[in-house]
C-alpha cells in the first residue's frame, strides 16, 4: 500500500463513519468527507469524528488516494463518474463502495473495489468495535483487491473474496439473516401479544430463548440446532397454532410458509416419511400457487 495513504469519504453514513473511526483507531490518514452541509453542528451523527468537512467533492478528491463512497446505493454510480472527472490524469486513486447489493464494477472498469461488511448496523458508535468482530466480502480488479487485502490486514478484519456477479445473491442471503430475523421476532411478538404479553416485556422473556437458538446454530448447525413440533412432527400442537391465527392472514401465512422450509430441515434431521407427509398437508391447505384459497 502507499506510505500512509490520504484516504476521504463520501456521503458517510453509519458505516462510513464506524469505518473511518476504525481506520483512525488503527492510524490510517483519514484526511476528511464530503456531506451535504460543512458545518459540523448540522451533520449526522458520526460525521464529526472527520479532521474535514466539505461540500466539494472536487477539494477531496484530487488530495485522496483511497476514496470510500458510503452514499445510499442509487447514488454510487453516478457520484464515481464525478470523481473520475474531478481527480488527475494518470491518477491511480481507489474508488472504494461499501454496497453489499452491487460489485466493484458499478465504480469503473480499473482500480475499484467493494468492501460490505456482513453486520447489522444500527449505531455507528456501536458498530466500531462490532466491525473488529464481523467478515468483510470483497470484489474488485487486480489493483481494487490487492489494497483491499492490505487494507483488510492493517485493520485486521476477517475477509472474503467473492464474485462480484454473484452478489445479488450474497445480499439475499444477508437481509434474509438480518433483516428478516427482525421481522420473524416482530411477527413472534404480535403471537405473543394475542396471549396477553405485551411487546416490551415479550422481547425481553424472549430473548433467552432467541440467543440460545442462535448459540445452537452456530455451534451445532441448521440441522442438529432445529427443535420443536415441526421437528418432532408434532401434528396436534401445529394444528392447534394455526387455529388460533384463523383470521389473521399475514401472520397464519408466514407461519405455514416458514413451517414448510422448517419441515426440509426436519427431514433431514431423519423425521420419519409418513409424519413428514402428514405435515405438509396440514402446512400446505392454506396455501396455492403462492396465494391463499
Amino acid at each position: 500500500m502507499l506510505n500512509n495513504p490520504a484516504i476521504a469519504f463520501v456521503g458517510p453514513g453509519k458505516v462510513g463513519c464506524a469505518l473511518a473511526a476504525l481506520m483512525q483507531e488503527k492510524g490510517l490518514n483519514v484526511i476528511g468527507a464530503v456531506t451535504r452541509v460543512a458545518s459540523s453542528d448540522k451533520t449526522k451523527p458520526g460525521q464529526e469524528i472527520f479532521p474535514e468537512l466539505t461540500t466539494d467533492r472536487g477539494t477531496l478528491a484530487r488530495r485522496a488516494d483511497i476514496i470510500f463512497i458510503t452514499t445510499p446505493d442509487d447514488r454510487i454510480a453516478e457520484i464515481a463518474e464525478d470523481l473520475r472527472k474531478k481527480e488527475n490524469a494518470g491518477s491511480k486513486k481507489l474508488l472504494v463502495h461499501t454496497s453489499g447489493h452491487h460489485s466493484a464494477s458499478i465504480l469503473g472498469e480499473k482500480n475499484v473495489l467493494a468492501m460490505h461488511p456482513l453486520l447489522s448496523i444500527a449505531r455507528w458508535d456501536l458498530a466500531r468495535e462490532s466491525l473488529k468482530k464481523a467478515w468483510f466480502f470483497l470484489d474488485g480488479d487486480q489493483f481494487g483487491l490487492e489494497k483491499g487485502r492490505e487494507l483488510a490486514q492493517i485493520l485486521e478484519l476477517n475477509w472474503e473474496v467473492i464474485d462480484g456477479s454473484n452478489k445479488a445473491s450474497y445480499h439475499a442471503a444477508a437481509v434474509t439473516f438480518s433483516n428478516y430475523l427482525v421481522a420473524l421476532v416482530n411477527a413472534g411478538l404480535e403471537l405473543q401479544k394475542k396471549a396477553g404479553i405485551e411487546k416490551e416485556e415479550g422481547l425481553e422473556a424472549a430473548f433467552p430463548l432467541i440467543e440460545s437458538t442462535l448459540k445452537n446454530l452456530r455451534d451445532l448447525g441448521p440441522t442438529e440446532a432445529l427443535t420443536g413440533p415441526v421437528a418432532r412432527g408434532d401434528r396436534g400442537t401445529v394444528e392447534g397454532h394455526l387455529k388460533v391465527m384463523a383470521g389473521e392472514e399475514r401472520l397464519e401465512r408466514l407461519y405455514r410458509e416458514m413451517g414448510l422450509f422448517t419441515l426440509e430441515i426436519a427431514r433431514r434431521k431423519g423425521l420419519e416419511a409418513e409424519a413428514y407427509r402428514e405435515m405438509k398437508k396440514i402446512l400446505e391447505e392454506g396455501i396455492t400457487g403462492g396465494q391463499r384459497k
